[in-house]
């Protein structure tokens, strides 16, 4: 048996003569785990490797793990950017991410072949490979933008070989590589099984705000996520929102956690003038005609991104007199997107909201400068990068005051009427909004639209919008990260040489 495979076997081992499951290890951490005097050879090659980096000068070794596909979600965004931020600046940053297939630069730009691991998943229909988890990844939400099986739908055995598989790739990966800091996306089962592999290994967090949805979904994971997870040594949250449910749905101490937020490329995401209608004829395929005013919105098709209320408000405008469509660009199951058609073609607004589907993530920046205003509707966003993309790229907007927004939109623009934060829609204790609720807040999205349109914006207020939003590239993030990562391992080795005098 490998160093691997005696961290994180495959189901079980022996405690105290009886057979301790993985999940019974996840629920109890860290009651039946070795001590680490009991895995000191382990802990004393980590140490060994850590100061060995340190007096040679050498880069400071990262391992981010994160179990969805790359960039196709915002955490997918996140992972892929951080990634390749760090790796120009310097840190030996390796990364393991779920996939349907090996992963490469193609997948995650700017990261050399060689820091890039794979745990394979199962797509359904299909016979598993050798190694691979045999069924579809699982994602951070009910919905995702591509094919997934959803935490709740799994049967404990499916749940054991999803984390038997990615446990023992993070621990052979943690035996090779020996890194100061494991950085894991979401709060989730990754975070424990990172503490199983090497519990002596300072743990990042980030909390995007959608793992407490899945705790709603499925209450039966909440006792397998959280006492790993409230271990972490610093968890990174996106908004004070996420702050909250980081202390009341995972017991995280407010001491570990701060608000770090998430980026964008200034080089991919500016202010440059288009030709709108070439734009989105030669991207899109839509002609907007005569249209006087055009919205843009950009996201999955799930319920609490609010293109249902968004849809209502076009057809207030419409009534009001603005001569207005709107692009919502994404895409979601077939089963969303047909009930969302639906809901748009039974409004009468199938001419004015258009529903072209996905497209790559370098032709956003022309889609977003084609709007006269971006709309974040979103009933809860736990951050809103997109929101953010589209301020960089000088559109005005309208947003929920809630959740990420408040935190990043300057209030410069605020003032000055080029940004509006409009009252968010009340949600019952389920995070479900009443019919009535929903129309209010279509209200308020058109009210905010409706003074944004009626402003004379020319290039020198695109100008102004996007250089406010400067400061907020993913530049920013990382070197906040890297000063998290240096305190979490200045301190873990000031530990050991304490104990060491002992």
């Amino acid at each position: 048996m490998s160093a691997a495979e005696n961290v994180l076997p495959p189901v079980s081992r022996r405690f105290l003569n009886q057979s301790i499951t993985l999940l019974q290890r996840l629920c109890h951490w860290p009651a039946y785990e070795m001590n680490r005097q009991q895995r000191y050879p382990e802990y004393s090659r980590w140490i060994g490797a850590v100061r060995k980096r340190r007096l040679a000068g050498a880069a400071r070794r990262v391992l981010f793990v994160h179990g969805q596909l790359p960039g196709e979600t915002g955490s997918g965004v996140y992972m892929q950017q951080i990634a390749a931020e760090s790796i120009r600046r310097g840190v030996d940053l390796h990364l393991l991410s779920a996939g349907y297939k090996l992963l490469d630069p193609s997948d995650i730009p700017g990261v050399p072949q060689d820091r890039i691991s794979t745990c394979l998943f199962t797509p359904a229909g299909e016979a598993p490979r050798p190694g691979a988890v045999k069924t579809p990844i699982s994602g951070m939400s009910v919905v995702m933008p591509y094919p997934v099986l959803a935490y709740r739908d799994r049967s404990e055995a499916q749940l054991i070989d999803f984390l038997s598989v990615f446990g023992s790739r993070i621990a052979a990966l943690v035996h090779r590589l020996q890194p100061d800091v494991i950085h894991v996306d979401h709060l989730w089962f990754l975070n424990g099984l990172a503490r199983l592999a090497a519990p002596w290994i300072p743990l990042v967090a980030s909390a995007h705000g959608t793992a407490h949805k899945l705790i709603v979904d499925a209450p039966r994971f909440r006792e397998l996520v959280v006492p790993c997870v409230s271990s972490a040594d610093h968890v990174c949250a996106i908004s004070p929102e996420s702050v909250a449910e980081c202390e009341r749905m995972f017991a995280i101490p407010s001491e570990k956690i701060t608000i770090e937020g998430y980026g964008y490329e200034p080089e991919l995401f500016n202010w440059q003038t288009v030709d709108r209608k070439k734009v989105l004829r030669e991207t899109l395929g839509y002609d907007p005609g005569q249209r006087d005013f055009v919205a843009v919105s950009v996201g999955k098709f799930v319920d609490w991104k609010g293109f249902k209320e968004l849809t209502v408000a076009v057809g207030l405008l419409a009534e009001r007199g603005f001569n207005i469509a709107a692009v919502i660009v994404g895409e979601g199951d077939p089963a969303s997107r047909k009930d969302l058609e639906s809901f748009i073609a039974g409004k009468g607004l199938s001419d004015r909201v258009l529903l072209p589907g996905k497209v790559a993530r370098d032709v956003l920046p022309d889609i977003y400068r084609c709007g006269d205003v971006y709309v974040l509707p979103s009933h809860v966003e736990p951050y809103g990068m997109v929101l953010m993309e589209a301020l960089a790229c000088g559109t005005p907007a309208v947003a929920a005051n809630t959740g990420g927004p408040p935190h990043f939109v300057p209030e410069a623009l605020v003032q000055a009427g080029l940004a509006r934060l409009v009252d968010p829609i009340t949600l019952s204790a389920g995070g479900e909004p009443r019919p009535e609720d929903r129309n209010i807040f279509a209200h308020s999205l058109a009210d905010g639209m409706a003074d944004i349109l009626g402003r004379a914006i020319g290039e020198p207020e695109r100008m102004r919008i996007a250089e406010a939003m400067r400061p907020l590239s993913w530049g920013r993030l990382v070197e906040s990260l890297s000063g998290i990562y240096d305190r979490l391992v200045d301190r873990a080795l000031a530990d050991t040489g304490a104990q060491e005098r002992m």
